[in-house]
This record gives C-alpha cells, sequence and structure tokens, in this order.
C-alpha cells in the first residue's frame, strides 16, 4: 500500500510538472507582427501617483486631464471637503462624494453642506470614479457602491436610484457617456445603458472602455477588444490571448493598448490589422492622453511612426 501511494504521489507530481511547463499564462505576441523598432521614450522626474477618471495626478504637484492639459484643484476646497473621492462644482454648489460614500452638495456662498445623503460603504474601489456632473437642473452623482443617484435641484432631493454594481469589490462606475438619448456606465463587470424607454446591458470583465462617435469598443481583462454600435450590437471583435492591458486610447484611427508585459499594440480601428512593439514598461502605471502616454517617469507621444 505504502508502494502504490508512494508511485501515485511521483506520477501526480509528474503530472503537475508537465502541466505546469506546457500551460500558457502570458501573452506573446504572434509570428511576424512583433517589429524590431521599440518605443521611442521621453523621461521625465516624475511618476504617476494616481490615475483617475480622464485625469492623472503626477508626484510633482500636477495634475493632467485626458486632454493633456494641466488642471488645476483648489487645496483650499479639498482640506474643506475632507479629501473628496471626486468632486465638481457649477456656480456656488460643489458636489461631491466622500470616502465614506456620502454624495453631498456644498453652498460655498452660505458656507454650508445644504444636502447629504449616505451610502453604503465599501471596502474596495476603483478610483477612475467619475466626478459628480451637473446637468441641467440636476446632478448625477457616481457613488462607491456602484450606484448611480440623481439629484433633482428644484426637488432638492435624489429622485431616482439606479443599481449598476453588486455590491461586490471594485463595483463603482470607471466610465460612461452621456447623449441625448442614453447614458451609458461602464463598471468592471459590466455595461449598462438607460434610456427614457428602457435599459438594457452587457455581462463582461472589463477593463475599461473607448467612446467614438459612431461606435465604441469595450476592452476584456482576457484581452479582447470588442467593438459595438450604440445599439448594443457586437460589431467585430478580436482576441489577444492571455493579455492584460493597464492602458489604451485612441488615436486618428488606431487603438494603443499597453500590455502589462510591456508591449505596445498599435491596432486599426477597424479591429482587422494590428502591429506590436516591445518597451521598457513592466506592469507601470500608465495613463493615455490625446497626443501621448504618460508612464513612470518616461512617456511617449502618439501616434507612432512605424
Amino acid at each position: 500500500m505504502v508502494l502504490f501511494l508512494n508511485n501515485l504521489l511521483l506520477a501526480l507530481l509528474t503530472l503537475s510538472l508537465f502541466t505546469g511547463c506546457s500551460s500558457k499564462t502570458s501573452y506573446t505576441p504572434e509570428d511576424g507582427k512583433m517589429l524590431d523598432s521599440k518605443i521611442p521614450f521621453i523621461f521625465t522626474d516624475t511618476k504617476i501617483e494616481r490615475v483617475e477618471h480622464k485625469r492623472v495626478k503626477l508626484s510633482d504637484g500636477s495634475i493632467l486631464n485626458s486632454a493633456g492639459d494641466s488642471i488645476s484643484i483648489s487645496l483650499e476646497t479639498e482640506k474643506l471637503l475632507k479629501n473628496p473621492i471626486v468632486y465638481s462644482q457649477q456656480d456656488n454648489l460643489i458636489a461631491y462624494v466622500s470616502e465614506e460614500n456620502v454624495v453631498a452638495i456644498l453652498d460655498i456662498d452660505l458656507n454650508q453642506t445644504i444636502f447629504k445623503e449616505k451610502f453604503n460603504k465599501v471596502s474596495t474601489i476603483d478610483r477612475r470614479l467619475p466626478k459628480p456632473l451637473f446637468d441641467r437642473g440636476s446632478i448625477l452623482y457616481f457613488t462607491l457602491d456602484g450606484k448611480i443617484a440623481i439629484y433633482s435641484k428644484k426637488m432638492k432631493k435624489i429622485v431616482r436610484v439606479v443599481s449598476v454594481g453588486d455590491n461586490e469589490d471594485y463595483s463603482n462606475v470607471i466610465d460612461y457617456r452621456l447623449s441625448k438619448d442614453s447614458l451609458i456606465l461602464v463598471t468592471h463587470r459590466k455595461l449598462m445603458m438607460i434610456t427614457d424607454d428602457y435599459d438594457d446591458q452587457l455581462e463582461l470583465n472589463l477593463r475599461g472602455s473607448i467612446f467614438d462617435k459612431d461606435k465604441f469598443f469595450l476592452i476584456t481583462k482576457d484581452g479582447e477588444i470588442r467593438e459595438y454600435d450604440y445599439n448594443l450590437v457586437l460589431k467585430k471583435s478580436i482576441k489577444f490571448p492571455f493579455a492584460y492591458f493597464i492602458a489604451f486610447g485612441k488615436v486618428e484611427e488606431k487603438i494603443y493598448l499597453i500590455e502589462s508585459q510591456g508591449y505596445v499594440i498599435e491596432l486599426e480601428s477597424d479591429l482587422e490589422s494590428y502591429k506590436v512593439l516591445s518597451s521598457e514598461l513592466d506592469d507601470e502605471n500608465c495613463f493615455f492622453t490625446i497626443d501621448k502616454f504618460i508612464c513612470d517617469e518616461k512617456f511617449f507621444r502618439l501616434p507612432l511612426s512605424l
């Protein structure tokens, strides 16, 4: 019996070793897709402190938006709000979401909070949470627990709450698109479209999205780029097996994606062809603007000249 068990354990160990060696768990570019040239980095002394929704905070204290422009923040306002997660200002009103998942409005003329409502606490968030959106007579809040709260200025209360997340880790909205016909919301686990007549959704494990005029792209956590129209009809897709994209964006008619091992992919926006370059990146923080990718202590300009 002892001999049988020893032989069984040895067989299982041998099988696991062979299985481990043969399994593929990281992205490898296809033959013929890699270019000899490398990414032309420009080096700096700044690092990324935090990537947020359409803006990035750098170690030198500067903040850049997705257009690549420097933006300023009021330290006095942030101190007054006690380090909000996100906030927006319109005239004398500041709408914000606190670390305790409280949505509120501060009237700076009156120097007092004129509205406050608490939502469920969460243990994890994605810092790409969008800031509150002033839209005519309403304020649209994105909460930390994956809800959309619509506040009516006229009624001075929240008039509608839509649940997008499901109280799991990182359930908050990370991107959105508001048009005259619909509101599209993106979380780690789904895309939801809200219209006057109906709601619809797609359930996917998502890294993020790229919104374009007549179409949009969803980037999944398993390396797929999916093109949809605004009726949520899947038009095309392309998959890079085992790829995990840490940053992405569209410049002209090309989609650029940075893979966690440092590969940079230039993909035609029709998803028909692509090229791959190697780089010195290694799972670093990166942020996309319309003319460059900013990474820790370096950046490179877009579009690339390949």
